[in-house]
């Protein structure tokens, strides 16, 4: 939080409190989609209907915010290369940070929320789950394991002491959330009926093998992600300490594996991804991420490492 002093007529000076919430969108842990083709690519018959309720959900979490005491909220429209957040329905008050070069880390923030999330590769009875491809079978930072939200979470936190005070997604998302997160404020969207997958399940059969879901009545789940991302901000302002995440010590190294690449899935990817990868140690976060993923697309498809 940044405080400034503004002088008024001779009376002592105010110190007003300015608080900027970073929100960071998916698409796949939104109430009401159901599968990726449909609804999560630009060409999906339902794409249009899934962009326009993940805009709600963010709304709705955007009013928390305000409600709360933010004077500030940052939207990252980070599905894909962007362009899922509808803005002729979202919020007037929230700013929208989009395009393919919009990473979330290059906007300076209070705390950073996620909406529309979806829980890490492999795990059971989560909806879509996946770690940024259907070819992940595991992601992790010095041996922990880590989906998106995981990654992001503590690149903000451990690289620049921003915590994360909000999460949306189905309920296994709200779950990990909460064990690398122990108080952060959550909102379940759906939960997903499907036994984990092991590394000898194709990549093209990630997605639908994953496809069935409980979707909660949907005015319930606006009104929850309304009033939990209030309290969220309430309790950042109270005590901004009770975020903390789980200790995750420097300096870091990340590694993954993949499974096989189906072929109705490359003009999705685009490319054949690594098997296996392992990066050098690195000073930050970010910096094991960088390497991560430069090793991950880099051709021929194999096991990439940098040498220790």
């Amino acid at each position: 939080m940044t405080r400034e002093n503004s002088p008024r007529d001779g009376e002592k000076d105010m110190e007003e409190v300015i608080m900027h919430v970073l929100i960071i969108t998916d698409l796949e842990g939104v109430n009401g989609v159901l599968n990726f083709p449909d609804w999560c690519t630009p060409a999906g018959f339902r794409n249009e209907t899934g962009c326009r309720f993940l805009t709600e959900e963010v709304n709705a979490a955007v009013a928390g915010f305000f409600a709360a005491g933010a004077t500030q909220v940052t939207i990252v429209d980070a599905h894909g290369s962007g362009g899922s957040i509808r803005d002729e329905i979202l919020d007037s008050r929230a700013a929208l940070q989009r395009g393919s070069g919009s990473t979330p880390g290059k906007k300076r923030c209070d705390a950073l929320a996620f909406v529309g999330q979806h829980a890490k590769a492999g795990t059971p009875n989560a909806h879509l789950a996946h770690t940024q491809t259907p070819e992940a079978v595991d992601y992790r930072m010095n041996g922990v394991s880590l989906g998106e939200f995981g990654q992001i979470a503590y690149e903000f936190y451990n690289d620049q002491q921003i915590p994360t005070i909000f999460a949306a997604g189905d309920l296994a998302l709200t779950k990990e959330a909460r064990d690398l997160v122990p108080g952060i404020f959550t909102t379940a969207v759906k939960e997903g009926f499907n036994p984990p997958l092991d590394s000898t399940c194709p990549a093209g059969e990630v997605m639908p093998r994953q496809s069935a879901a409980l979707h909660y009545p949907r005015q319930q789940v606006l009104a929850g992600i309304r009033r939990q991302s209030e309290l969220a901000v309430q309790k950042f302002l109270s005590d901004p300490g009770s975020f903390a995440m789980k200790p995750l010590a420097g300096p870091y190294q990340a590694e993954g594996e993949y499974r096989a690449t189906s072929p109705e899935l490359i003009p999705l990817v685009g490319d054949w991804p690594a098997r296996r990868i392992r990066t050098g140690f690195h000073d930050t976060v970010a910096g094991a991420f960088r390497e991560f993923y430069t090793l991950e697309w880099a051709k021929p498809e194999g096991e990439h490492y940098t040498l220790l």
